[in-house]
């Protein structure tokens, strides 16, 4: 039998090779797949207040990473941090005009990407791929493992 995390591993590997070659990645240097999702997470959400924290649930990324990631995206002018009015100890991030540029045509191409990993899949397939999904997940946060 296969080995599913090494499975997942690979599929993994797999995917981030093809978002790094969209060309709305390639456009700029050190942006990756990460980036292009949480451009469009940040478009979609511009009348939110989003902060750092919610784009480590979002995404399912630890601190560190979401703080390197949104680091160089602030150095690249994507992304701007604010001190909420609210709490000086929370910053909110804003996209920038660069950045909805970016967003708008990541999200076309991650869009046809998305379409790409379905096809030949049927509605049921699909809902059930992603109750896969969600059972692997709870089972890797629930520490069923050894």
């Amino acid at each position: 039998m296969k080995e599913v995390g090494l499975e997942i591993k690979h599929l993994n590997n797999r995917i981030n090779r093809n978002l790094k070659n969209l060309p709305s990645i390639k456009l700029l240097d050190e942006i990756t797949g990460s980036n292009g999702y949480i451009l469009s997470f940040l478009h979609k959400n511009q009348k939110q207040i989003i902060t750092q924290k919610s784009i480590e649930k979002q995404l399912g990324i630890t601190r560190s990473t979401a703080s390197t990631i949104l680091t160089r995206m602030e150095k690249k002018e994507l992304i701007v941090r604010e001190t909420l009015e609210n709490d000086s100890r929370k910053k909110q991030i804003k996209i920038t005009e660069k950045g909805i540029d970016l967003a708008i045509q990541t999200e076309k191409e991650i869009k046809v990407f998305d379409q790409s990993l379905i096809a030949g899949f049927t509605t049921e397939e699909i809902a059930t791929l992603f109750s896969f999904f969600d059972r692997i997940k709870n089972n890797v946060e629930g520490g069923n493992h050894i």
